[in-house]
């Protein structure tokens, strides 16, 4: 048991921004308020330091593209074909990957973890907590979601293969033969009641889009190519989010008419390819002015996980509100990630993921203090060495 005492909070929650205590058991925070006291538990005085929810990238590699490896940890993408929904990240993840630690130990409890943007569909995601005995033990939803790629790179990797696809053309057509051919395979299961001799293990694991189980979560930084999204999700009347969003800002009262979800970044990139070339820090503005759900990401490995703070101060300084900057951090990816109900505010009955920082977080001078996860204190930075899971 911990009580975190006399802490500025920063809940995230209708109650805003206050002074007071936080009092956590079993994982889980129990009580929230002033001048709380429990005989049983260990105490720790904040003296206004700041407290947040335990911060969330709802984009990321780790573990399966590792850090210092090389193409022995790099299991990222299958390329042996364009559509492959059947892969699992969770199958891939090393739970060693040093980039974990990096999370912690800068204040990020949650990451969602996917394959990568090779192919059409590359398969399902996982988000796990950054810390944990086990990796079973660190899964907080699985499926999280199924990667889907539109744009440069799926045409990039098969054009060289001289495969389809090797257009944005053969982008949406072998997305679409594959959704229609999921459409059809469900309703010969409905017929057949649901007879093993007809399952196929690579459309049922988008028929877990048709059935409502998770969003599909699909890369694409061009506007055009995010439009072409929602043009054939909404053939089949599929939920979906936009994972880099990097042209939101030319089409956010488009986004925000259709209540169209966006994992936004990172947005701290050079222009490396050609559809990065209108990548901006005002991107969250307007995202936030026409109402669109967003959240910031990293893409960790391909920009380090830390950096995920800086992507919305540099927001706030493009003209983000700092609540809605927080909020992208937080409760923003909870929502888009549907665990809302466990992680992302600090509320009673949420899982005791938090983070101590010695000044606002959105300051890029701010330390983390500590982090906890389900209530253990992983990162204390007044000790000498980090724990080792």
């Amino acid at each position: 048991m911990i009580l975190l005492k006399n802490g500025l909070i920063h809940s995230v929650t209708e109650r805003g921004t206050f002074k007071g205590d936080v009092l956590i058991k079993d994982g889980k925070i129990i009580q929230i308020g002033e001048n709380l006291s429990h005989q049983d538990a260990k105490v720790i005085e904040l003296n206004n330091k700041h407290v947040y929810p335990g911060l969330i990238d709802i984009h990321t590699h780790l573990g399966i593209y590792e850090e210092n490896t090389g193409w022995a940890g790099a299991d990222g993408n299958e390329y042996s074909e364009p559509v492959t929904p059947h892969l699992r990240a969770l199958d891939a993840i090393n739970p060693d990957d040093p980039a974990f630690r990096d999370a912690y130990a800068n204040g990020i409890t949650t990451v969602n973890i996917f394959p990568g943007s090779a192919n059409i569909i590359g398969g399902l995601g996982v988000a796990v907590k950054t810390w944990g005995r086990t990796l079973k033990k660190r899964i907080i939803k699985e499926p999280s979601g199924l990667k889907m790629a539109f744009g440069e790179n799926p045409k990039r990797v098969y054009s060289s293969k001289h495969m389809m696809p090797s257009t944005r053309l053969g982008n949406a057509a072998v997305a679409r033969k594959a959704l229609l051919e999921t459409k059809n395979y469900l309703e010969k299961r409905k017929k057949s009641k649901n007879d093993n001799r007809n399952f196929k293990l690579n459309l049922q694991a988008i028929s877990g889009v048709f059935e409502g189980k998770y969003p599909a979560r699909i890369h694409s930084h061009r506007a055009d190519d995010i439009i072409t999204a929602w043009r054939l999700m909404s053939e089949f009347g599929l939920d979906f989010a936009i994972e880099h969003c990097t042209e939101g800002h030319l089409i956010a009262d488009f986004l925000g008419e259709h209540n169209i979800p966006c994992a936004l970044g990172p947005s701290i990139s050079t222009r490396i390819k050609q559809e990065l070339k209108n990548i901006t820090f005002k991107t969250a503005k307007f995202l936030s002015d026409y109402g669109v759900l967003f959240a910031f990401i990293t893409d960790a490995p391909v920009i380090p996980i830390y950096t995920l703070p800086l992507e919305a101060t540099l927001a706030v300084r493009e003209g983000l509100s700092e609540d809605e900057a927080i909020k992208a951090l937080t409760i923003n990816a909870a929502k888009i990630l549907r665990v809302q109900d466990r992680i992302g505010s600090i509320d009673t009955g949420k899982d005791a993921d938090i983070v101590v920082t010695d000044t606002n977080i959105l300051n890029p001078l701010h330390r983390v203090i500590y982090t906890i996860i389900e209530g253990e204190i992983v990162f204390d930075l007044n000790k000498e060495h980090l724990p080792v899971i």
